[in-house]
């Protein structure tokens, strides 16, 4: 009780003393460290860390409240973080604070949960970089509501809103700081404007899950679909001349996913395991009003920033032991391919070939949890990327390479 009041009082959400209030901590810190590597080349071993901590506080019968604080650190860049051309190292840290009611809805099995949430997530590009000057520093302010139906525990439906802002505060535009040419022209471009990647965005979810079949469960399913409206505050949409027109950016991002999970009973090594295989499978399109024209080219491009992407995969996972703490391993493998509606592909001297511009992504992933004493267990991971596309032309970024890494560490779960 008293880490409770101490973790609830330095977040500062509650007061500790609210009186017939009941607490629930929740504590989860892991630290891992390890290298990345990038087409032949690695970074130096350096450091994962993060940290989750928080607590339910039970008010009443009806209400219920959870604040939390999420901080994490990565100094081992992960193989799906964005790989600019030339940018080995690179380091990210983030800060999120949320609270959420749930309100149990007397005589059903609706929950309802409106939130908020702030976060503020610091990107160093190169070492000599300080935290808080970062080109790409971003803040979010959420707020969100969801219902939920628990039908079956734990299986359930639920529907939710959330919106959003995304500020860039020290990113500007080079357009924006020089907005004429050598001869005086003005530079009406998508790029005139100051704030061109700040959002604000309403984001609306359904999602679900069940067994099947229902008498006599075999798999879990679940499904989800989520439609993103993102309007970007300071871009404007560009014409055939590459000059700025009076719409604004805004962009349409709809996706679909699903799984069936198989969990079983089996016996190795005369040892009672629990095995988890599980098929995934997504379907997403983002349809945008921006368009691209090529200045060295002269050529344009409409719908350049739409696209659809695909993906599924299978994953495996085997648990042995204590099942708040088991012992396990596990093995995943996704395709995903990204494609481009109108966008062409570039051979390696930047000329374009009449070909949609597309991307394949290849990975695969294997990790293990061993416990070592209450709370605490080793954990290591090691994670492959292998990324193909038409586009030959990487002066400003890579589409075609390989990344990998691997992560080993402690997990501390109160």
């Amino acid at each position: 009780m008293r880490r409770a009041a101490l973790i609830l009082t330095a977040l500062g959400l509650v007061s500790a003393g609210a009186s017939g209030a009941e607490y629930a901590p929740v504590f989860n810190a892991t630290l891992l460290g390890g290298q990345y590597f990038y087409q032949g080349s690695n970074s130096n071993v350096a450091g994962n860390a993060s940290v989750v901590a928080g607590a339910m506080i039970k008010a009443n019968e009806r209400w219920s409240l959870l604040p939390t604080y999420a901080g994490n650190y990565q100094g081992t860049k992960g193989v799906t973080d964005a790989v600019p051309a030339g940018s080995l190292f690179q380091q990210e840290m983030d800060h999120r604070a949320s609270l959420t009611g749930i309100y149990s809805v007397a005589g059903t099995k609706w929950r309802l949960k409106p939130s908020a949430s702030y976060k503020y997530e610091f990107l160093k590009q190169t070492r000599d970089e300080t935290w808080g000057h970062g080109l790409f520093d971003f803040e979010k302010i959420a707020v969100g509501f969801e219902a939920e139906n628990v039908y079956k525990e734990p299986f359930s439906y639920r529907l939710g809103l959330d919106v959003y802002r995304i500020r860039f505060p020290d990113y500007q535009s080079l357009e924006s700081q020089a907005p004429t040419d050598p001869l005086g022209n003005p530079l009406n471009r998508a790029g005139f404007n100051r704030n061109v990647l700040d959002t604000y965005n309403t984001q609306l979810t359904a999602a679900g899950t069940m067994p099947y079949p229902a008498s006599e469960p075999v798999l879990a399913l679940q499904g989800s679909y989520s439609l993103l409206y993102q309007r970007f505050s300071d871009q404007n949409v560009i014409d055939a001349r590459d000059q700025i027109g009076g719409a604004g950016r805004a962009d349409y991002w709809q996706s679909v996913g699903g799984s069936a999970g198989y969990p079983r009973p089996v016996r190795l090594f005369d040892t009672d395991c629990r095995l988890d295989s599980k098929l995934s499978a997504s379907f997403a399109y983002n349809l945008s009003n921006q368009n691209y024209f090529d200045a060295k080219t002269t050529q344009f491009f409409a719908d350049a920033y739409s696209y659809y992407s695909f993906g599924m995969g299978p994953s495996l996972s085997l648990a042995w032991g204590e099942a708040k703490h088991p012992t396990a391993v596990s093995a995943s493998f996704s395709y995903t391919r990204f494609q481009y509606v109108a966008r062409q592909a570039q051979d390696g001297n930047g000329t374009y070939t009449g070909s949609r511009l597309g991307q394949n992504l290849y990975q695969a992933g294997l990790s293990g949890v061993y416990p070592i004493a209450p709370g605490f267990s080793l954990r290591a991971q090691v994670n492959l990327l292998w990324a193909r596309s038409n586009n030959q032309f990487e002066q400003s970024y890579a589409y075609n390479y390989r990344t990998a890494n691997y992560l080993m560490g402690f997990t501390y779960e109160y």
